[in-house]
């Protein structure tokens, strides 16, 4: 006997599952605008507010000096963006879009500094 898809539990919070499903239509989309300022852009995450009313997209730009141009070409293109997800997504409501440089990039780039540094005075 099927179960009820309603009936079975997810193993994703559905925030999680929306910002899933919001990473790659807006991968899809920044693939398709004609902007120089976001060549070296790419999305790495979003994050879903529990109501599902926010959504933060976290981006990674190779040139860290590019980053802050690719920020407002985001913005730029929010009307755009929250387009797409309306017409990709099954979703009552599209969620405000921010945007944000990825803290895991800078992060990693810390750690990785710092081992490099314990490599130099191990030495």
């Amino acid at each position: 006997m099927s179960r009820n898809r309603a009936s079975r539990p997810s193993r994703y919070s559905r925030s999680a599952r929306l910002g899933e499903l919001l990473r790659e239509i807006m991968a899809s989309e920044l693939a398709r605008l004609d902007d120089d300022r976001l060549e070296l852009a790419s999305i790495t995450g979003v994050e879903t507010s529990v109501e599902l009313s926010q959504a933060t997209v976290y981006i990674s730009v190779l040139d860290g000096e590019a980053a802050s141009s690719a920020l407002d070409a985001l913005e730029e293109h929010r009307v755009q963006l929250k387009q797409a997800v309306a017409r990709t997504a099954s979703i009552r409501k599209v969620p405000d879009l921010s945007f944000a440089l990825d803290p895991s990039i800078s992060a990693g780039e810390r750690v990785d500094q710092i081992l490099r540094d314990l490599a130099d005075e191990a030495e």
